[in-house]
């Protein structure tokens, strides 16, 4: 029956004058229907947008605020070096003039420290003023000075360092602490030298230390001083030391012709095969 009706009503419509208006009020009606139904869709639709877009701006700041905190970190951490340099630099000085001031400083730990300062600076000009420290009153300063100028290689003290090896008045500790320098310079100057004094000198420990230094620093002509050495000897300690100074100065001399003679190239548990013939 209601169907009926409703049929009766769209006929009535369609022979009523107004029934272009009818049938645009029902589209309209369908339309906010359809509106109103989508409504909550569209509504979540843009709040998922809107927190979307919440987020994003959140993300953004976070991200400027732990850069910012980094950077402030950053400039803000202490550097234990270079807290320890500066630290260094207020008590010792920083630059070469400052260090040789302190060397005429009555205070020997003031003048050891400032040594200390020109050797570990390694500057060549740091040099001359080493040399002028080997002759500090106080022994300390003095060996401090001789070791630097080993450890630097520093051949222009060769014939300073060799003065005071034969100085009566040099202790000798002080003359070991020469021939090590000397050994460690290189220079092959100081090889007739310390031969000489090799000879003059029967002290044992004194000797071995001269030897070391001419297996450092020998040339050709040091080979049969340190043969001669080997045959009058009666110490072996002394006698093994002249042996190995003179395979270590041909070996620098000529690698080629002694490498194959050299003990210490040798290993026992796993020697060398034999050359096939």
């Amino acid at each position: 029956m209601g169907h009926g009706r409703h049929k009766r009503v769209e006929r009535h419509r369609s022979l009523c004058p107004y029934a272009p208006v009818h049938r645009a009020i029902d589209a309209r009606r369908s339309a906010c229907a359809h509106s109103v139904a989508m409504r909550p869709a569209i509504r979540h639709e843009r709040a998922i947008r809107r927190m979307r877009f919440v987020v994003g701006i959140a993300v953004a700041v976070l991200v400027v605020l732990v850069v910012k905190v980094s950077l402030a970190a950053a400039q803000g951490q202490v550097n234990p070096y270079r807290v320890q340099q500066r630290y260094d630099e207020a008590k010792k000085g920083k630059s070469i003039d400052e260090w040789t001031k302190k060397l005429n400083d009555p205070d020997a730990d003031v003048r050891l420290e400032a040594v200390r300062s020109l050797g570990d600076s390694g500057k060549p000009e740091a040099i001359e003023y080493l040399i002028q420290a080997t002759g500090d009153p106080d022994e300390a300063v003095k060996i401090k000075a001789i070791d630097y100028l080993g450890k630097l290689r520093a051949t222009d003290a060769t014939q300073v360092l060799v003065q005071k090896l034969f100085l009566r008045d040099t202790p000798p500790q002080v003359k070991q602490r020469i021939l090590v320098a000397l050994g460690r310079m290189g220079d092959a100057k100081a090889a007739p030298p310390i031969s000489e004094f090799l000879s003059r000198d029967d002290d044992p420990a004194m000797c071995s230390t001269a030897i070391f230094a001419l297996g450092e620093v020998g040339d050709a002509d040091t080979v049969p001083k340190l043969e001669a050495l080997r045959q009058r000897s009666t110490d072996p300690h002394l006698t093994q030391l002249a042996g190995e100074a003179v395979q270590k100065i041909k070996l620098r001399l000529s690698p080629s012709s002694v490498a194959v003679t050299v003990p210490a190239l040798v290993d026992e548990e796993h020697p060398a095969p034999k050359q096939k013939h």
